[in-house]
């Protein structure tokens, strides 16, 4: 989705400036002329700048809106008008961004726009199926019920975060420490050690020598370890888009020692937790793996889910159509087809869920047994290399003063 930045007018001529995310241009200006705001000039914001405009812009955390479906939900079930909850939901928000959307979604119910269609204005903040199942709630005149399940599923999408960053907590950490340790030796303590030795004489082995010299270097161009950085993080932004880069990305993801079983089996369960909360809301399957096919972030179960679509609209089973693709787990497969014959898919599809999030909570428990053999391993490897720059030269010296 692309970023616009737009200046425009209403009607009593005041101006407003910000930023848009939209498909397109066209998308960008319908979905302003909305709010009844007129369009003096709209520019699309260039890919490489959209995550610093996001940052700066401020990022909707999914338990705000966890906390905005489930306080909506209770003051309609307590008779209380959409407006008016609007309304009082956007005074008790303390986070100034928030408050400006929902004070937004109540100004245009107010002007005659349906709930739904005010959230797919806030398409970047409100996610497609959060649009769907306002819409099936209004269709149906359980908008508090629907509102019920947004907030329920979006729990579980954040439990399955939660778990993955907790999984990688420990990894991260270990990791910087040591790379932070040998920075600082490298940087601070080999220097002067080196000056020293020096001084007396002494004939410097290469290794010692090499981490001397990077270590000057780093003093003297310090400035250029944060250009560094920011050059790769724009770099990053820049490949990520690209269809071969994502393709390995999630490869290595599924093949990663260790760590594939984190990123897999998050995938799988996240799978199930997206068409669960679809095929309950009544959504055809073809929509609901289209739509869950954008949240699963990894292209060869996104493409395997596109594949399978295509065979369930020849008339294939949906589990025999999963089955060809040779990624989706086996009992995944055949609780999927007990449900089908059944009739009880959004059941077979929450067992699956509840099953998948719970093996992953178990291993990432276990992580940190699993990878502290490794993790030693690498710090071993950084504490070898300290020792052998040491103490070659202090051997240089000892057999020096003892000839």
């Amino acid at each position: 989705m692309n970023i616009y930045r737009y200046k425009a007018v209403d009607i009593s001529g005041k101006i407003f400036k910000g930023f848009v995310k939209a498909q397109n241009e066209s998308t960008a200006i319908t979905t302003l002329s909305i709010k009844n705001l007129y369009i003096v000039s709209i520019t699309q914001i260039p890919d490489v700048f959209s995550p610093f405009v996001s940052f700066f812009k401020g990022k909707i955390k999914n338990i705000e809106l966890i906390e905005f479906a489930k306080n909506l939900s209770i003051m309609l079930k307590a008779g209380i008008p959409l407006i008016t909850a609007l309304s009082d939901l956007a005074e008790n928000i303390t986070r100034d961004s928030f408050k400006n959307i929902i004070t937004d979604l109540r100004d245009l119910v107010e002007k005659g726009v349906s709930f739904s269609g005010a959230i797919a204005y806030h398409s970047d903040i409100f996610p497609q199926i959060f649009h769907y199942l306002i819409k099936i709630g209004e269709e149906t005149g359980r908008l508090d019920a629907s509102l019920d399940d947004i907030a329920e599923h979006f729990q579980k999408i954040e439990d399955l975060r939660t778990t993955i960053k907790r999984a990688l907590i420990y990894p991260i950490f270990a990791t910087v420490a040591s790379f932070g340790a040998m920075g600082f030796w490298i940087v601070y303590v080999l220097p002067k050690i080196v000056s020293a030795m020096k001084d007396m004489d002494i004939k410097i082995p290469f290794i010692t020598r090499f981490l001397f010299e990077l270590g000057i270097f780093i003093q003297n161009f310090f400035y250029l370890v944060p250009i560094f950085f920011i050059i790769l993080f724009l770099s990053y932004q820049l490949i990520k888009k690209n269809a071969k880069f994502r393709w390995t990305r999630s490869y290595l993801s599924f093949k990663l020692p260790i760590f594939k079983q984190i990123f897999y089996t998050r995938a799988v369960a996240l799978f199930c937790e997206q068409m669960r909360i679809l095929v309950g809301a009544g959504i055809p399957i073809d929509n609901a793996l289209d739509m869950t096919a954008d949240v699963v972030n990894n292209e060869m179960m996104k493409r395997a889910i596109y594949n399978a679509k295509e065979k369930i609209l020849t008339g294939q089973s949906i589990s025999q159509s999963l089955k060809e693709e040779n990624i989706f787990p086996s009992l995944l497969i055949r609780l999927i087809d007990v449900g089908e014959i059944s009739g009880r898919l959004e059941e077979q599809l929450n067992f699956l869920n509840n099953y998948y999030t719970a093996y992953l909570r178990e291993y990432s428990a276990r992580l940190g047994k699993i990878i502290e053999p490794v993790m030693i391993g690498v710090i071993g490897l950084f504490f070898a290399i300290v020792i052998v720059s040491l103490l070659s030269p202090l051997y240089e010296l000892i057999s020096k003063l003892g000839r």
